[in-house]
């Protein structure tokens, strides 16, 4: 995708490449002194549950060279400015294979250091994305056959066929001492570390190329990557080296396994390449989380939602936020454009992310005037959602959209002005721009941790009811408590309120339910507060329900500080509310939106210690190792369990009457993922509940059965 900026009134040909990376770096040892991220719902949190907003800079030009930030309307060769043109530039003016590969190992070493990463810190940011090139994973030897296409000595076609003969016979990421791009990430993730910051290892240029777009991937020949098998493969290959080495580095945010596909008329392929890649990072026990970048330099993401993956599990949504020439957009939280899957205004980034439970980040943006990228970067954080500046420095004579700009010499006018460059590179020979001011998080009151949270996620839990008690559980907007209705000890019994009587049905027990969210459950019945469906719409019903192991069910209570308490679905995101603003006895109770309104705010009256609690499931890690998705089937059930051992698991499907009606042997699960898979055909329709019995517990996940 072109993408169009204005600057001092000229209009510029932009980067076509969007980028965010991911990956864990593991140097021998496990980097513990933060916390690992997941998805929890819509939000990106912590281990202690604090969400945790990245809001990064793009470390572009190191490892990938793109031909319009070496030099503002530079041409390239052969109609190309990709990074192999800019190497061919310099073998045509006399510079040998060996001259030319000293020069890009300075480079690496001298584009970004620690000042660098210090620098952005400094700014506020809390996480850097790198964007890498397949090739710096390749040994010196390998690489250099790939450069002689450059050069023009060696066919492509041999090169793939060498390519090829390596895989076969696996002489391909076994090396690490010979890979350049280990040595870039290594020294990011202890830089980033020193400064509180997270890393997103991004694959920039994949094997083959990932679209039509040449510089992004340094391409030479277009489409690739989904039109050569070999290239699948070897992007698997590697994607398994970056997992085994990096599953337990903590400094990691993020995997982006291929930045911006484009110009592929083929998203199912593209979906299953991205399920293969994701299949075999979950089969080394690596549950990072997981950047999905969608076809049109990702944005497109028809036949990618989330449900069409089969391990939804820690999976991020990304967008590529560009705004020029035929391509306007603006930055209003709830402007929409496009189809719903089309992940580019704000309002649509935000209408994916509440219809598919799922967080988003902006992996790339900017490229444009100061005003259009502040407002972007503050409008993305108001609405919770992180965002990545593209680019922190390139190649000009003057202010640009970038953090800092290099003077001249350029790289690409030949080898004299080498050397000045090697030095102009620095951190300290750099410019800031005026983009500084306009993106900088702590010059725009720009959140990162919002509630409280840290780095470390250590930050003690905000005080309020506490765990093991009875209340009265009232509306701030008309005194009255939240009770079940009739007195009901059924499934699926009414949430509503009612004048205070101090009946059973009244009162409501907090039972911890791990990571900072509780269950709230009911004097009368023990049955547990649930969303009605499970559904994230405004308006859902809220009802009892048998204890489930499941984000509908677990709570988080929020002090107003004013007495009153939000109470906040960890499924859902959205606040206990009484319908309509209702004072009325028998108003209902159910989901929407926090605005903050009095009927959002709920006074809690401790009416004594609770007895311990009656129902027992599993604790909230091992709770997390159950994945049921999609919750409505048809004729086959399918579910992911994540064991800490080999076992054998229980499997039984009950009814709502508690009646069991289906019921498999003992099923083995072996260390790491399992899939499983119900035939649930000769079942009538209606709700049931999966129970999973294990070594931890019992675990259980409510479904609907569809005709």
């Amino acid at each position: 995708m072109n993408k169009t900026t204005f600057l001092a009134g000229a209009a510029r040909q932009l980067r076509t490449a969007l980028v965010l990376a991911t990956g864990f770096l593991v140097l021998g040892h496990e980097a513990t002194a933060q916390s690992f991220l997941r998805a929890d719902g819509q939000r990106i949190v912590n281990a202690s549950n604090q969400e945790v907003i990245l809001n990064g800079m793009n470390l572009g030009n190191w490892a990938v060279q793109e031909g319009y930030m070496m030099k503002v309307g530079w041409p390239g060769l052969d109609g190309k400015q990709t990074q192999g043109k800019v190497k061919k530039t310099l073998y045509n003016a006399g510079m040998s294979d060996a001259a030319v590969e000293t020069f890009y190992q300075n480079y690496r070493d001298n584009f970004i250091t620690k000042p660098d990463i210090d620098y952005i810190a400094s700014k506020g940011f809390n996480c850097v994305r790198l964007p890498l090139h397949y090739e710096l994973f390749l040994t010196p030897a390998q690489r250099a056959v790939r450069n002689s296409v450059m050069r023009g000595t060696v066919s492509y076609d041999s090169y793939v066929s060498q390519l090829t003969g390596w895989y076969n016979n696996n002489q391909l990421f076994v090396d690490p001492a010979n890979m350049a791009a280990l040595r870039m990430i290594d020294n990011t993730l202890a830089w980033a570390q020193a400064n509180n910051m997270y890393v997103v290892l991004d694959m920039h240029a994949v094997p083959g190329s990932q679209g039509t777009d040449a510089n992004i991937a340094d391409q030479i020949v277009a489409n690739d990557l989904w039109n050569r098998q070999i290239n699948q493969d070897v992007l698997d290959r590697l994607w398994r080296f970056v997992s085994n080495r990096y599953k337990n580095d903590s400094r990691v945010a993020m995997y982006d396994l291929i930045n911006e596909p484009n110009n592929f008329p083929n998203n199912p392929k593209i979906h299953d390449v991205l399920q293969r890649l994701i299949t075999s990072i979950r089969s080394q026990g690596d549950n990072h989380l997981i950047l999905v970048e969608g076809n049109g330099w990702g944005n497109d993401y028809n036949y990618m939602e989330p449900f069409t993956f089969s391990n939804r599990t820690n999976l991020v949504y990304n967008s590529h936020r560009y705004s020029g020439g035929g391509y306007e957009m603006d930055n209003g939280v709830n402007s929409t454009g496009g189809g719903a899957n089309d992940l580019r205004f704000i309002g649509n980034l935000r209408n994916f992310r509440s219809t598919h439970n799922v967080p988003i980040w902006v992996g790339e943006t900017g490229e444009n005037t100061d005003t259009w990228m502040r407002d972007a970067a503050k409008n993305l954080n108001s609405v919770g959602i992180g965002w990545c500046h593209w680019t922190y420095k390139r190649f000009e004579d003057r202010s640009n959209p970038a953090f800092m700009h290099i003077n001249p010499p350029y790289v690409v006018d030949g080898p004299a002005g080498l050397n000045q460059v090697l030095t102009n590179i620095q951190w300290a020979n750099c410019v800031p721009n005026t983009t500084v001011a306009a993106v900088s998080p702590n010059q725009n009151g720009i959140i990162n941790y919002p509630g409280g949270g840290n780095y470390n996620g250590t930050t003690a839990t905000p005080s309020g009811p506490s765990i093991g008690r009875i209340y009265e559980i009232s509306s701030k907007n008309g005194g009255k408590a939240m009770e079940v209705s009739a007195n009901s000890q059924v499934n699926g019994g009414r949430v509503q309120q009612w004048g205070w009587v101090a009946s059973a049905s009244q009162k409501w027990k907090l039972v911890d339910a791990g990571g900072g969210y509780v269950r709230i459950v009911n004097l009368n019945s023990n049955k547990s507060l649930d969303i009605a469906g499970p559904s994230t719409a405004d308006g859902a019903a809220v009802h009892q329900w048998d204890w489930l192991s499941q984000d509908s069910q677990y709570w988080q209570i929020l002090s107003n500080g004013d007495g009153t308490y939000r109470i906040i679905s960890k499924y859902s995101g959205k606040a206990l509310d009484v319908e309509n603003n209702s004072t009325a006895d028998g108003a209902a109770i159910h989901m929407w939106t926090y605005g903050g309104g009095n009927n959002q705010r709920w006074y809690f009256s401790d009416q004594g210690a609770a007895r311990p609690a009656l129902a027992a499931t599993a604790g909230s890690a091992a709770d997390a190792r159950l994945q049921l998705y999609p919750t409505t089937v048809t004729t086959t059930l399918t579910f992911d369990y994540t064991a800490t051992q080999a076992q054998p698991l229980r499997v039984e499907l009950v009814d709502m009457l508690g009646k069991t009606v289906l019921q498999r042997p003992a099923a083995p699960a072996t260390t790491g993922l399992n899939t499983f898979t119900l035939n649930v055909a000769a079942l009538p329709a209606g709700v049931y509940v999966l129970r999973l019995g294990t070594t931890e517990g019992q675990l259980q996940r409510r479904l609907v059965i569809s005709r």
